[in-house]
């Protein structure tokens, strides 16, 4: 383009020169008419070489604004320009299309996931954070899709201040978390409650920060769980109650018919057996017998449910877990099973109450000895680890491993695999650590072994 553009000035340049020169020959000659002639023949030249350099400006500035506008439909016909901006019109109307191109295809990707966010059951809502302290700013909402218009009750408002005008707790609920963060929010009347997760992330779009407001009502899916873990308590509970009440039951019958004659009289003790006598005692032992198996039971019920709350304190977890190694050492060698702590940094903190949670390591480590019962180099392992937030302890044992049926159902309380177990161990701990704010998982390889990863977050 540059190279015939140069070329087309410097032939027209040349063209005037000659004719400059011709002139100024004439007029020495003073040949008036023809001196005339080339006069008029250079102002034509001039006006020639304006015309080609203007048409070439005229078409520079068209493309740029057409760019500038987005307006894709401008054309460049190379056969009203001649052949020497082809080359230059067939660019412009590359660029032109790609560019237009791109555009269709920007705007379809941003219907797609529009399209996706606006079916989802998550309420979401992006505005500028400036807008958020602003709430008489003019600025549009970014986004907003139906699910947030329906969880809040209201229309999809196209400002922000009027959506801050009807529902203000949300404000007050988002500037908690501005920067960034998750909390949940109870809204509504004892008609219709909601129990809102919210959460709130923080971006920036060409130098501008924006918050994209995300929320959902999991009240149902929390009252669905609660439901969920009730049934399973009242099963344990309701298993439990047959095995006390059961042969209670039916040994109270055998009492009643052992002390009464065909009549459904009393009879007298002159009147029973001494066998019968014998029969009765064992009966009743077996009654109290079972009678203080419930009395545990409930005790163990009211231990997990009166969980204290914590007392925190700083501990070493390397130190800490030196002592509970010293705690079990006789256990451990009883049952000639290996301790093994794994290398973890010596500086490492927890914030935890230390009796609470040797509470927990003692319950673990008893489950991995009942567990590696029949094993060959039976073997605990201790590890810690430090991530930037949170704070994991891994006790892990090669013992015959949890069955995949069984593993969702050790925490549920009172459910238990040994023969003379309470099944409250588990379950405690479990609790224990979410008085901590943490959590206790487990992972598990048939055969191969059990890992409990008790986590404390930062």
């Amino acid at each position: 383009m540059i190279k015939r553009f140069t070329l087309q000035v410097g032939i027209r340049i040349i063209i005037i020169l000659i004719f400059c020169v011709l002139f100024s020959y004439f007029l020495l000659k003073n040949l008036w008419f023809s001196t005339g002639g080339i006069g008029i023949v250079i102002i034509l030249q001039v006006a020639s070489l304006i015309h080609y350099v203007n048409n070439t400006n005229y078409s520079l500035v068209k493309f740029l604004e057409a760019l500038k506008n987005e307006d894709y439909s401008v054309y460049f016909s190379p056969s009203k320009k001649g052949d020497s901006f082809a080359k230059v019109f067939d660019d412009f109307n590359l660029i032109i299309k790609i560019f237009k191109r791109n555009k269709i295809e920007k705007e379809a990707q941003y219907k797609y996931f529009k399209h996706i966010l606006e079916h989802v059951n998550l309420g979401i809502i992006s505005i500028k954070k400036e807008d958020l302290f602003n709430e008489q700013s003019n600025e549009e909402i970014f986004f907003l899709n139906k699910a947030a218009s329906d969880i809040l009750q209201q229309p999809q408002h196209k400002y922000w201040h009027r959506m801050a005008n009807h529902v203000p707790w949300l404000t007050k609920e988002i500037k908690k978390i501005a920067d960034g963060g998750k909390i949940l929010v109870d809204l509504g009347d004892e008609m219709e409650r909601k129990q809102l997760s919210l959460e709130v992330v923080e971006i920036r779009l060409l130098n501008t920060p924006y918050l994209i407001i995300s929320f959902q009502d999991i009240r149902s899916e929390i009252e669905q769980k609660e439901i969920e873990a009730w049934h399973n308590v009242i099963r344990v509970l309701a298993h439990e109650m047959l095995n006390s009440f059961t042969p209670v039951s039916s040994l109270a019958s055998t009492m009643k018919t052992l002390t009464e004659n065909e009549k459904g009289e009393a009879l007298k003790l002159d009147q029973m057996e001494d066998e019968d006598i014998l029969d009765i005692n064992m009966a009743a032992t077996t009654i109290k017998k079972r009678s203080d198996g419930l009395l545990d039971f409930v005790k163990d019920y009211r231990t997990i449910s009166n969980v204290p709350i914590p007392k925190l304190s700083k501990i070493n977890v390397k130190q800490f877990l030196l002592t509970i190694q010293l705690l079990m050492k006789t256990a451990l060698k009883e049952a000639n099973i290996e301790l093994i702590l794994l290398p973890m940094p010596s500086n490492t903190i927890i914030h935890a109450d230390n009796k609470l949670i040797e509470q927990v390591l003692i319950n673990l480590i008893n489950n991995s000895i009942h567990a590696l019962e029949g094993i060959e180099q039976p073997c605990i392992k201790i590890s810690c680890i430090v991530e930037p937030n949170k704070t994991v302890i891994l006790v892990t044992d090669n013992g015959h491993g949890i069955e995949e049926d069984i593993l969702n159902q050790i925490f549920i309380p009172f459910y238990t695999t040994k023969k003379n177990g309470s099944g409250i161990g588990l379950s405690l701990s479990k609790n224990i650590l979410k008085k901590h704010g943490g959590n206790l998982l487990v992972s598990s390889e048939t055969g191969v072994n059990t890992t409990f990863s008790i986590i404390f977050n930062s």
